[in-house]
């Protein structure tokens, strides 16, 4: 199975590296790291659509709503993971639209994020790909 590509919003450059660390934790080493909405377009459209794409809502500037927007118009990322501090009517407010739009949201993980809770939502993204790519888990 071919490693899966991440691409992580998030402007706190703190939160950012430990969300890089922790993918590098789970052998996930094609990341993309983004502080701006503009920073992520641009990755995008050089290193091409992404497996998963973790979101925070809350951005100076553009929104982290604006993004997820772009990535399921543009069908750039395949699965969806909300980091949020927002409010929860906030956060699944976002789901809502992101799944109507097609995105497969994974869940949403509130700050700080724990090992367990991404690796719960990692979990279930490998596991929908290794049954729809037809190959069964050991």
């Amino acid at each position: 199975m071919r490693p899966l590509k991440v691409l992580i919003l998030e402007d706190n450059p703190f939160q950012l590296m430990v969300l890089h660390q922790m993918l590098n934790a789970f052998r996930i080493f094609d990341v993309v790291t983004a502080e701006s909405v503009d920073s992520a377009r641009d990755s995008l459209l050089r290193r091409g659509a992404m497996d998963v794409a973790i979101c925070d809502l809350y951005m100076e500037g553009v929104s982290g709503l604006e993004l997820i927007n772009e990535l399921a118009q543009k069908r750039s990322a395949t699965a969806l993971i909300i980091l949020s501090a927002a409010a929860p009517q906030v956060v699944e407010m976002a789901a809502r639209m992101a799944r109507r739009q097609g995105l497969k949201v994974l869940g949403c993980l509130s700050k700080p994020v724990s090992m367990g809770g991404l690796g719960q939502l990692l979990d279930s993204y490998q596991s929908t790909r290794v049954i729809a790519g037809g190959i069964r888990a050991n």
